[in-house]
């Protein structure tokens, strides 16, 4: 959203960005304007100790609730004036908000999961083989939960305001011609869809090239590194990881790069064949990698598929497990782990399907090639525009 929005700024339109407090200063050095809403997400990511639980349903549930609360109380002063509004994410009480002010409306999804169709299940759901039947189940019993829970507070402002109510949470969310912002050489759109959409392709986000010695250095000294990298996994659970992945590193004989987001010291020796790295844009370093392993988001993803190399996806939560199972079937990379039986022997087998079948290596070579970021950007922008 921030390659969005200063998209559309260079293009000559006023922008503010709203969104977690804690993305603040990052925007605004990329001289984004930004407003912060709601609680620090990235925080509250920290404190899952099990993604799958049903506590941890209900921590997200009540985290989810206290947004849309938050939004409709603070986002009407940051939003009366505006030509068009755009959402994203957790935005579910916006189109409401939009509506009420008489403003132009769309929204921006960055999978096709988003969308209900008998091809996938519901977001929220791990399992990605499914029969056709039993994915449209899901659906339905997500459509009982919204109507419980989110619509119940989404109608509860709306009379307020006085709208009249809506029935079913995602095609409200979503509006009218919902922008598709990911890459349909990834994942493209099921037939049975009826969300009225355009797919624009993922929007990469731009950022200033760093000047890193060290990893030069470290680079220069050996063929291309393995690349891991958990965002979504709390700090404390990746550190815990590392002895494995050293152990990864001696059995293979691989050099490997890990994304570090812990802060506590290791009391293990670390050998020379691993690196940690921080807030390295993932454009510039993952090019230089013989495989990508993450967690699956959608950036993550997006920006893996982009440099071309082979992916092993290590899914946490929500649409994590849709990704895994779509790069694995576009034959970009390895069949998923799952988070709870993450361990040395399957990602070692995992690297070794990449490192082994050649097939991988040239199609993540032949789609990187065909993948557009300025197309998409300049397809998503002329859209925005044409609403406005």
């Amino acid at each position: 959203m921030i390659a969005l929005s200063l998209g559309l700024k260079n293009t000559g339109h006023d922008v503010l960005l709203i969104g977690p407090p804690e993305k603040k200063q990052w925007a605004l050095q990329l001289g984004c304007p930004y407003k912060g809403l709601g609680r620090d997400v990235t925080a509250f990511l920290d404190t899952i100790k099990n993604p799958i639980s049903i506590p941890t349903a209900i921590s997200f549930v009540k985290y989810v609730r206290q947004e849309i609360h938050n939004q409709f109380k603070v986002l009407p002063k940051f939003i009366e004036g505006a030509d068009i509004v755009i959402g994203s994410s957790l935005m579910f009480g916006l189109s409401s908000l939009a509506e009420s002010l008489n403003i132009r409306y769309r929204y921006v999804a960055f999978t096709p999961q988003l969308f209900q169709s008998s091809c996938h299940p519901f977001v929220a759901i791990q399992t990605q083989t499914l029969p056709k039947w039993c994915n449209y189940l899901t659906w339905k019993f997500a459509q009982f939960g919204d109507k419980i829970n989110s619509i119940f507070l989404v109608n509860h402002y709306r009379r307020k305001m006085g709208l009249s109510p809506v029935k079913a949470a995602w095609p409200h969310i979503f509006g009218k011609n919902t922008i598709l912002a990911c890459d349909s050489q990834i994942a493209s759109v099921p037939l049975d869809v009826t969300q009225t959409h355009i797919q624009t392709g993922y929007l990469h986000l731009k950022m200033p090239a760093l000047c890193y010695p060290e990893l030069e250095r470290f680079l220069e000294q050996g063929p291309p590194p393995i690349y891991v990298g958990f965002g979504s996994m709390p700090p404390q659970d990746q550190a815990k990881h590392m002895p494995m992945l050293i152990h990864v590193a001696n059995q293979l004989k691989k050099r490997i790069v890990i994304s570090k987001f812990w802060k506590q010291s290791l009391e293990i020796k670390i050998p020379k064949e691993i690196f940690f790295i921080k807030n390295y844009p993932h454009e510039y370093l993952f090019p230089r990698m013989s495989v990508i392993v993450h967690h699956g988001g959608a950036g993550t993803t997006a920006a893996a598929a982009l440099s071309g190399k082979p992916q092993v996806i290590v899914p946490h939560i929500l649409d994590q497990y849709y990704h895994g199972y779509k790069i694995f079937q576009s034959g970009l990379g390895a069949p998923p782990i799952k988070r709870s039986k993450f361990n040395a022997k399957r990602l070692i087998n995992a690297l070794s399907v990449c490192f082994s079948n050649p097939s991988i290596r040239h199609k993540a070579e032949i789609i990187a090639q065909s993948i557009k970021p300025k197309g998409s950007l300049d397809k998503t922008i002329k859209s925005i525009e044409e609403t406005i």
